[in-house]
């Protein structure tokens, strides 16, 4: 390998250093095409050096917009080793979301193969052939400590933040993960998610740490259909996924085969734990946030049976309390700089430290988290508070139910009462066989009004259900509801 970079300086960035002693291992596959650890390397050094002969400075953020996957795995590489900040953007939101959005964090560049009108950008292959006729620079030294990344993360009232982390936190985010669910150079982790979702983001980093290979799909494929066809011996998915997956009759004998499932992205349901312990699925829970670059806590391979109960314990490099009022605290390595507002960064953590995740939920005697709902969920019915979490958890063990979301619908005598939304199998009990399934397990308040069936839409579009959107939805009469 001829780097021109200082290979030999101490401070490497980690993605050189698995370059160097893994050169000629695969680190991206995208159907025929695949990137060596030194291709990767070289290739991302070259768009860099592209970057910063069109003028971007280091610390600037660089948006990346409507790219083929493989075409932004690589480009988040070569902002991260150019010094600049990747911001990948979340396409499918609407388009005046998205210039809003543009013009309130204003990137120096966009990298889209769509136009965004009053912003710079450029297609790839324009920068791709660019930076093929230049010559290479010198990168500029790795600090771990400078901003890296800029993610979009959705509030429980709908409001977009901007969480902004540095390398550091991404690598140490990978660390930890790794030493509970081991990744080496042999393995390869499915790219299940999208790379604006940090669940998807972190595979980078896991990967890049190990020398494992990251496997992008194709289109025209299903994920079962990847797994099967290169092998794949890990994947992130969130609780739809793992449903649709184990839908298909070849779904259980294809996972079983995998060393490690994580799963995350919010409340799985324990009917859909049961089922993948029932088949043996080597599935590994977790409980993270945003904010903390993905993980905070999971499961341990060696105790399946525990996901059940509980999230696992708290991961190397992170930190976790529960506060007098229930609420999980969380601080460590991986805890972003901040949040972007206005050009400016804006503290997320308390005078102590620690960052106020408005969860709610409680640890054993082993240190083993169980989440039981958010503090802004909860509402008041007739004097009584109510935790639609809660409400869902006993929703989701009645067969035939596979998902619940319960949100409070406004009543003139009560103040509120719960509606459940449901997705469900076709054998499923109707709205009144569930009631009186409920009432030996909940008490009067807390039974549902109404139940109805999730809005196609929120099913078929979304990888994590809002619970607000669906409430903005009800309220605003957008939705047809369907009655069980």
């Amino acid at each position: 390998m001829n780097y021109s970079t200082k290979a030999k300086q101490v401070n490497q960035h980690p993605l050189l250093k698995t370059a160097l002693k893994y050169p000629s291992r695969p680190a991206v596959q995208f159907g025929d095409l695949t990137l060596t650890y030194s291709n990767l390397y070289l290739k991302a050094k070259q768009l860099a050096t592209g970057l910063s002969l069109r003028g971007v400075q280091q610390g600037q953020l660089i948006a990346l917009g409507d790219l083929q996957i493989k075409d932004m795995v690589v480009l988040v590489w070569a902002c991260i080793l150019g010094g600049y900040i990747a911001f990948p953007l979340n396409v499918r939101f609407p388009v005046s979301s998205l210039a809003q959005i543009l013009t309130n964090i204003k990137p120096t560049l966009i990298i889209s193969n769509s136009s965004y009108p009053h912003h710079t950008s450029v297609v790839f292959s324009e920068l791709e052939r660019d930076a093929d006729q230049q010559g290479s620079i010198d990168l500029p030294p790795y600090d771990s400590q400078k901003a890296a990344t800029l993610l979009m993360t959705s509030g429980s009232s709908g409001d977009v933040k901007f969480v902004q982390h540095s390398h550091h936190n991404h690598i140490e985010s990978a660390r930890g993960s790794n030493r509970n669910i081991e990744l080496n150079s042999s393995d390869s982790w499915l790219l299940s998610l999208p790379l604006y979702h940090v669940g998807g983001l972190s595979i980078l980093f896991r990967a890049g740490l190990s020398g494992a290979v990251v496997i992008i799909p194709e289109e025209k494929d299903s994920l079962l259909e990847e797994i099967d066809e290169y092998g794949v011996t890990h994947i992130s998915l969130v609780a739809t996924q793992l449903q649709r997956l184990l839908k298909d009759e070849a779904g259980p004998r294809i996972l079983k085969g995998m060393k490690a499932i994580l799963l995350g992205g919010s409340a799985i349901p324990p009917t859909l734990i049961q089922q993948a312990l029932n088949h043996d699925l080597p599935i590994h829970v977790s409980y993270g946030s945003t904010e903390m670059a993905s993980q905070i806590t999971t499961t341990f391979g060696s105790n399946r049976e525990s996901a059940l109960q509980n999230s696992g314990k708290v991961l190397p490099g992170r930190d976790l309390i529960i506060s007098h009022e229930g609420e999980i605290l969380t601080k460590g390595e991986t805890l972003a700089q901040g949040y972007l507002l206005n050009s400016s960064l804006i503290d997320l953590r308390d005078e102590a430290g620690w960052f106020h995740t408005g969860d709610v939920g409680y640890t054993n005697v082993q240190g083993e988290l169980t989440v039981t709902g958010r503090m802004d969920n909860q509402f008041i019915s007739g004097g009584e508070n109510v935790q639609p979490e809660h409400i869902e958890r006993v929703l989701c063990k009645i067969p035939g139910i596979h998902n619940a979301i319960v949100i409070p619908q406004p009543d003139e005598e009560f103040g509120a009462r719960p509606v459940a939304f449901l997705e469900i199998e076709d054998d499923a009990p109707n709205g009144e066989e569930i009631s009186q399934q409920l009432r030996g397990h909940l008490p009067g308040y807390m039974l549902p009004v109404a139940y109805y069936e999730f809005p196609v839409m929120q099913i078929d579009n979304s990888f994590k259900i809002s619970r607000q959107e669906l409430i903005n939805q009800t309220q605003a009469g957008n939705i047809d509801l369907h009655s069980l």
